[in-house]
Formats: C-alpha cells, structure tokens, sequence
C-alpha cells in the first residue's frame, strides 16, 4: 500500500483524530503550487497566519499557500527568515511580555529554529487530498492520540518523540525545528494559535517529518494489534463489578 494510504488509513482507525492530518511542504524552487491553491493576499484582500492556514486545511479542507506577502505575523516571518531577525533575537518582542528581563528575552528567542533560507513559499493542505508530497504531516490531538502516535514512531526506531514549547511562536517548532532536525515533535500550540487558529486548549501538534511516514503507520497499527495501548482509551473498571448504594438493594432488589 503507498505510503499516504497506508498513513491515512492507520491514524483514522487507530488514532481517531477530530481533524485531517495536514501536509507541509517548504518550496525553495520554481515548483508550481497546487491547482485551485489559496493565496491570502489574492483571495482575501488581507494576509492570514500560518497557523490560519493549518486549521484551515486541517477544518475545511483548503488547500493554501503562503508566499512572504501573504504572513500576517510578524515573527513568522522572521521566522521563515522573510525578515531581519535582529530585533526578534535582541529579545525586544520578547519582553515585556513574555520576559521579565532582557536575558531571559534573548534566551527564549535564541531557542526558536529559524530558517537561514526564506522558501518561495509554504504550501498546507489535508494530507489526504494534498497535490504535493509533504516534508511534514501534522496530526493534531490530545495527549493520548499524541502518545499513541509516539508508540508508533518508537516502535520501528526505539526513540522517543521530544515536547516541545516556548509558549508562542509554534510554528517556529512544528514546522521549521522539525523541517531542520528532521525529528518527530510534540509541541503545544502558543497564545497566538488559539486566538487566530482556534486551536483547542486540548490539542497538541504531532510533527512528523516525511520520511517516517511508513513506519510510524506501521508502528501505529503493530501496538494495537498487540494490545497493549489502544485508543478511545480502554478502562480496566469498564467491566469491573459495579458496587450500588447499599439501599438499592434494600428497597428495589432485596437480596436473598
């Protein structure tokens, strides 16, 4: 089976996710996008984040790319290295309000991945439906559908998946640190992808890089057929003998 079915077909049985998982691919040459692809700026009027973009895809099924013109935010863009990043890695968007002192704003900007190259563009779109081949599939969920796809990923590799957050800038985490390292990680969405994107307070990122794809499926459907984690999750009090209060018995079923 091709690699996207295979992927497809195992997190929807197995893991269960509310949403499409969502392919990523960074275009650094003269690709062609996706036919009937969304531009913000060209559909909208008006730049979108990133992040807009992912919920789109992964919501309503849209398929959009974002050239420079069409990021709305602007550590973003520094982020996917669109602009000077001076500034952002002076700590001066950092604090006051996500520091408490110039240190400890430099400190958290330091630990962003920036792209030393800026793409032509980034394309998302539902994996399933998706006209390009992703660098990176994004899965989102809760804690226990993100550990069963880290059972997954563990159980041809033997490693386990990293978390991940500095609280703001997540795309920073799930696209580009992934995109570089070329590791799975499991990163909370910040502030700004709730308010923008409404991310759920609930939902986590499971960032794939491409080339696990296949045997994270695979590992995805070897540990349920082995029983041991599965999910919805399955409690062992489900088939437990129920204890009723004492005058149920009394009253309703008196007992022999």
């Amino acid at each position: 089976m091709p690699t996207r079915e295979l992927f497809l077909e195992n997190v929807k049985k197995y893991i269960r996710p509310q949403t499409d998982p969502v392919a990523i691919h960074l275009a650094f040459g003269d690709e062609t996008p996706p036919d009937g692809a969304v531009m913000p700026m060209d559909k909208f009027g008006y730049p979108l984040t990133i992040c807009q973009g992912v919920s789109a895809a992964r919501r309503m099924g849209m398929t959009m790319v974002f050239r420079k013109e069409d990021h709305a935010c602007p550590p973003a863009l520094c982020a996917f290295g669109y602009l000077p990043t001076e500034n952002l890695l002076a700590g001066k968007v950092a604090m006051p309000g996500y520091a408490g002192n110039e240190e400890a704003a430099v400190k958290i900007e330091a630990a962003n991945v920036l792209l030393d190259e800026a793409p032509k563009a980034i394309w998302v779109a539902p994996y399933e439906s998706a006209e390009f081949e992703p660098d990176i599939v994004l899965v989102y969920g809760n804690s226990a559908q993100a550990t069963r796809m880290a059972q997954g990923y563990a159980y041809y590799t033997g490693d386990g998946v990293a978390s991940y957050t500095l609280g703001r800038l997540a795309c920073a985490s799930y696209i580009n640190k992934v995109y570089v390292r070329q590791e799975p990680t499991i990163v909370i969405p910040g502030g700004g992808e709730r308010v923008f994107g409404h991310t759920q307070d609930d939902e986590l990122v499971f960032a794939l890089p491409a080339r696990f794809l296949e045997t994270t499926a695979k590992g995805i459907e070897a540990v349920h057929a082995a029983g041991y984690a599965r999910y919805p999750t399955g409690f062992a009090g489900i088939t437990a003998q129920p204890k009723m209060p004492g005058k149920y018995y009394k009253y309703l079923m008196p007992r022999k």
